[in-house]
C-alpha cells in the first residue's frame, strides 16, 4: 500500500469514528448542541461515505469501520471534550493524509481537499471548545501533535 493510500484509509477511519462518536455524545448534550452535532454528524458521514467511494474509484479497497469504538465511552462524560477529540483526530488524520500528498506529482485536487477538509475540523473543534469554554489554546497549525 503506498503511503498516501494508507493515509487516506487513516482518514477514513477517522472520519468513520467521527459518524460513530457524534450519536454517543448527543443524549448528554443541551438541544442548542444536539443541533451542531446533528450537523458535525451528517458532514461526517458524508467525509466517510464521499472518501469510501473515492478510495474505491482509485483501486483501493475503503476499510470497512470497527464494529466499536470503546475507547470514546469514557470520553462522553465531557460531550462537548469529545465532540472537540473527535474534529482534532479527524483534523490530524487529513493533515497526514495532505503531508503525504505533498510531492511533486501529488494530485492538488485531493491535496486541496485535504486541506479543505483539515481546516474544516480544526474550525469544528475550536466552536466545540469555545462552547465548553475550554482554556486550552487555539492551535497554529492544526493536526500537527505537538
Amino acid at each position: 500500500m503506498t503511503d498516501h493510500m494508507a493515509a487516506w484509509q487513516g482518514a477514513l477511519a477517522a472520519e468513520q469514528q467521527a459518524a460513530f462518536g457524534y450519536p454517543v455524545l448527543g443524549p448528554k448534550l443541551t438541544t442548542r448542541d444536539q443541533t451542531l452535532a446533528r450537523t458535525c454528524q451528517a458532514e461526517h458521514e458524508r467525509l466517510r461515505d464521499e472518501t469510501a467511494a473515492a478510495i474505491a474509484a482509485a483501486g483501493g479497497t475503503p476499510r470497512p469501520p470497527q464494529a466499536d469504538y470503546p475507547a470514546l465511552y469514557p470520553l462522553a462524560a465531557d460531550p462537548r471534550g469529545l465532540a472537540a477529540t473527535l474534529e482534532d483526530d479527524c483534523a490530524a488524520a487529513w493533515r497526514a493524509f495532505f503531508a503525504a500528498l505533498a510531492t511533486p506529482d501529488g494530485p492538488a485536487a485531493l491535496r486541496r481537499q485535504a486541506q479543505d477538509v483539515l481546516t474544516a475540523s480544526a474550525v469544528r473543534a475550536t466552536r466545540w471548545r469555545m462552547r465548553a469554554h475550554v482554556a486550552k489554546p487555539v492551535t497554529a497549525f492544526p493536526g500537527i501533535p505537538r
